[in-house]
């Protein structure tokens, strides 16, 4: 790997990428920066984004590589790696959910219903999760590899926004104590996709499952009400899941949140902010479910708190290194032992330490910060093979789909309004399109994230690590001390 590393690295020659964006912040974004920077500052990539309603930007720019933050997740990424690996183009993705249940209940082909997999690497976040799909898909094994999860590098590599400065933006600075609450997917409930998903998943105890959700929903949204309101000196910033809903539907929220949005003391958030702002701003971070929890533990010792009315149900493993509220006053108890005594003594029993350090393992891989290294050294193997092939990528075929698209956006963008758009029927589902296809605010949110990035390299040494063997020998099975 050594040579081949150095032979990669000392090719002068760019590759040429176009990384796929369905948006220009958020979890796919976090996902992808870490592996464009080191693709760009090692391995010669010339990045360009693509809006991921834009395939046939793979005809028009030619590239010899596409970047993908999945290719389950919609439609489009499935498309987008179909279309690339079709023409010869070498297909490169992450996985932007990768702690999945291994219990048989997950779907992991998603919207791939070829069932094949186009990208050179199935990248799994965890040791766990890799075993259980060499078991269910032996025959894809070469393909799949542990790279650690790395969204949540960041963690240990950026600097964050504090308290003060959050509060100041928002014109909230009457506050001085501040809960974070991550939603869960109570909002696919009240959409198609959403509900087929639910369908999909749960198969004949589907109806049972719909219904334990609106109960839940319920009790959760009653305990946060009594919280706010018991709590006035205290601002309660609550998230939506970023996949409670697809960005084609404009319906409005229905969630365990948005009802309690009108409160004084309550921020209200679908797309606004990143979440680890809001655990960087936070004293307390509370969820129902989440994975979230495992981001805060990386960042700073707080309190993490799940609300469940009903803690016996199917669940990941995360729960066992939180405090559990079971009801309004438990939770009312945590965060009055919060801010009397600066900790809540439950989090700090050796059963829920052990477990968070295990869960560290079992669901993200590794948290040392490196997991875009270990994907990096799988992309400098499928660069490896690029170099090596003379594949002629001028002979794109056409797609009269992707085509019509682009030239339908390309015009549309010209009579694009909003208000009008929203108000009709066959319109209103090209909004997200409309608005998210410059993916303007990409290109500062990288420049600002490999600043951080090259602090991180440097102190680490990690330009003259990475032309070692023994160093991708060691990372790639265990975390970098």
């Amino acid at each position: 790997m050594r040579k081949a590393f150095l032979k990669v690295m000392n090719n002068k020659k760019k590759i040429k990428t176009l990384v796929y964006l369905d948006y220009d912040k958020g979890r796919d974004v976090e996902i992808l920066i870490p592996l464009l920077y080191y693709g760009e500052k090692y391995l010669n990539l010339e990045i360009e984004k693509a809006f991921i309603f834009d395939i046939d930007k793979i005809r028009r720019k030619k590239p010899d590589l596409v970047i993908l933050a999945n290719t389950i997740g919609s439609k489009n990424h499935h498309y987008i790696a179909k279309y690339a690996h079709e023409n010869g183009i070498k297909v490169f993705a992450l996985i932007s959910e990768g702690n999945f249940r291994t219990n048989g209940t997950f779907n992991y082909w998603g919207y791939n219903t070829d069932k094949k997999f186009h990208q050179e690497y199935v990248c799994f976040w965890s040791k766990r999760t890799k075993e259980f799909m060499e078991k269910e898909l032996p025959q894809y094994k070469h393909k799949f590899v542990l790279t650690g999860a790395t969204g949540f590098d960041r963690y240990k590599i950026y600097e964050f926004e504090t308290k003060e400065s959050f509060l100041k933006r928002y014109n909230l600075t009457q506050y001085k104590k501040v809960i974070g609450y991550a939603g869960w997917g109570f909002g696919k409930l009240y959409n198609p996709t959403g509900l087929m998903e639910i369908r999909n998943t749960h198969k004949e105890k589907a109806e049972e499952r719909i219904k334990w959700m609106k109960q839940q929903q319920k009790l959760v949204e009653n305990i946060l009400r009594q919280a706010i309101e018991n709590n006035p000196n205290t601002l309660f910033i609550l998230k939506r899941h970023p996949n409670e809903i697809h960005p084609h539907l404009v319906q409005k929220d229905n969630n365990e949140m948005v009802n309690l949005a009108g409160y004084p003391n309550v921020l209200y958030l679908r797309n606004e902010e990143d979440v680890h702002t809001l655990i960087s701003v936070s004293d307390i971070w509370l969820a129902f479910e989440s994975t979230t929890v495992i981001e805060t533990w990386m960042m700073k010792d707080m309190p993490t708190i799940f609300i469940n009315p009903d803690p016996d149900f199917v669940r990941d493993i995360n729960y066992k290194g939180v405090v559990i509220a079971k009801s309004y006053e438990k939770l009312q108890s945590l965060i009055d032992e919060y801010y009397t005594t600066g900790k809540v003594q439950e989090m700090y029993s050796p059963e829920k330490i052990q477990a968070r350090k295990e869960i560290f393992e079992y669901v993200i891989g590794f948290p040392d910060g490196y997991n875009h290294i270990r994907a990096g050294y799988y992309l400098t193997k499928t660069i490896k093979k690029i170099q090596e092939e003379s594949n002629n990528r001028e002979k794109i075929k056409l797609n009269p789909l992707y085509f019509t698209r682009h030239i339908l956006t390309t015009i549309g963008k010209h009579f694009y309004n909003k208000t009008i758009f929203l108000k009709l029927p066959k319109f209103k589902k090209t909004v997200w399109v409309f608005e998210r296809q410059d993916l303007k605010n990409f290109e500062s949110l990288k420049q600002k994230y490999y600043k951080y990035l090259d602090n991180f390299h440097k102190k680490n040494n990690i330009p003259e690590k990475i032309k070692s063997e023994e160093f991708f020998e060691q990372i790639l099975k265990n975390p970098a001390k």
